[in-house]
């Protein structure tokens, strides 16, 4: 454990020590506990020896033994104080998501995607993170860091959540190891970026939900052609669901006249680097797991579907397989092309979908962030809602305000 002057006085004053070398050698004994108590195996006593395990790279425990107890724990000290000497950030982000992992923390799509995210900012460019050893970085190596990234790779506020929360992740743990000193809050908390510092992202309404004059359009397409494919995007437009959800709906999930909201597809890599596409038995988030009420229309729209997969486990299905979200994008898609109408993807239908229930007036926000399995309206009117009211219609709107 390293201090500099400023920490020693303090710990000097706040212990009421005089004598320095007194002071360093009670470090000395703080720090052997701490790194004592952090060791994941008992120490064993046999017969005349003392013994314990060491952990390794390739997970294989390593046995060790001493004649007495003070040498096993000093070899255990020397061990964990050899260890934070070559300790890179690469090795501190893998020890937290892993532990993420183990605890159940994070599933495995999440722990996909900071492995993606870790990748792509600190191993696709050079940065004095990656090579420097993790306790010697410092804040102004941070700092840097930060605001080349920002700058290298055109972060808006919004992609910038990614790094700020790995930097976050990493950091945090590394303190509670005793492997840096750096308090990431803190550091945080007084790191200055200028706003005009981002990428400002500029957003088109037209496609980001499907405008006004396009729903009649392609409302009408998918009902005069019903595959159990069509059937699921129309169902979309009629509830608003994420596909994930879609996609791993039950029979046994459809009440009278509520569907109830309990799992979703996932996707991730395995142990071996392969994708998988599975249901997990809980939706996205907390807000997620809901009672989605639903209009007469949809429930028409259920019973088409069951009519074609009158047998299935799953609601949609195709020659007895689930149908993936990704087919029902790659569906919409072909929809759209054929209608002469700009690509969108199923979730901008759960966006024209939250614009309408904001648009409506006899709607409540808690109703239409409970039906959209938000937490609150603020995420629904921050990224959910967007005008698709026609060109004419706005004009119309502006000439009767305007009227002087």
């Amino acid at each position: 454990m390293e201090f500099n002057e400023k920490e020693l006085l303090d710990f000097v004053i706040k212990n009421d020590i005089i004598d320095i070398g007194a002071t360093l050698k009670q470090i000395e004994e703080m720090e052997r506990k701490e790194i004592l108590a952090q060791h994941p195996y008992n120490i064993t006593k046999a017969a005349n020896y003392y013994s314990t395990y060491f952990p390794s790279i390739d997970g294989k425990r390593q046995y060790r033994r001493r004649r007495t107890r003070k040498e096993i724990e000093d070899l255990i000290v020397e061990y964990y104080k050899d260890k934070m000497q070559e300790i890179y950030l690469k090795d501190v982000f893998y020890e937290w998501i892993n532990q993420k992992l183990e605890y159940n923390e994070i599933q495995r799509a999440s722990y996909d995607r900071y492995i993606n995210d870790y990748k792509r900012f600190f191993e696709t460019k050079p940065n004095v993170l990656s090579v420097k050893r993790f306790k010697n970085i410092n804040g102004d190596d941070l700092e840097a860091f930060i605001k080349v990234s920002i700058r290298d790779f055109n972060l808006s506020r919004k992609s910038y959540a990614g790094l700020r929360t790995l930097l976050y992740g990493i950091f945090r743990y590394g303190k509670k190891k005793k492997y840096t000193t750096i308090s990431i809050s803190q550091f945080m908390k007084d790191l200055d970026l200028p706003r005009n510092m981002f990428q400002k992202k500029v957003i088109e309404r037209e496609k980001e939900v499907f405008m006004e004059d396009e729903l009649p359009v392609i409302i009408k397409y998918l009902k005069e052609h019903p595959d159990i494919y069509n059937l699921g995007i129309l169902l979309v437009f009629e509830t608003g669901m994420r596909v994930g959800e879609l996609a791993a709906l039950s029979p046994n999930d459809i009440g009278d006249c509520e569907i109830k909201i309990r799992r979703t597809e996932v996707k991730y890599r395995d142990e071996s680097g392969r994708w998988l596409v599975t249901v997990k038995d809980h939706p996205k988030t907390s807000a997620g797991c809901r009672n989605l009420i639903i209009p007469p229309k949809a429930i028409k729209t259920v019973q088409a579907t069951m009519k074609l997969n009158p047998n299935g486990s799953y609601l949609f299905e195709h020659n007895g397989k689930r149908i993936r979200g990704n087919t029902f994008n790659k569906r919409l898609s072909s929809i759209c092309k054929k209608l002469d109408i700009p690509h969108r993807t199923m979730h901008k239908i759960r966006k024209t979908y939250g614009t309408m229930l904001i648009d409506s007036e006899q709607m409540s926000d808690a109703f239409v962030a409970a039906q959209m399995g938000h937490t609150d309206i603020s995420c629904t009117r921050r990224y959910y809602y967007f005008s698709n009211k026609s060109i004419e219609k706005n004009k119309k709107q502006i000439e009767q305000v305007i009227s002087f």
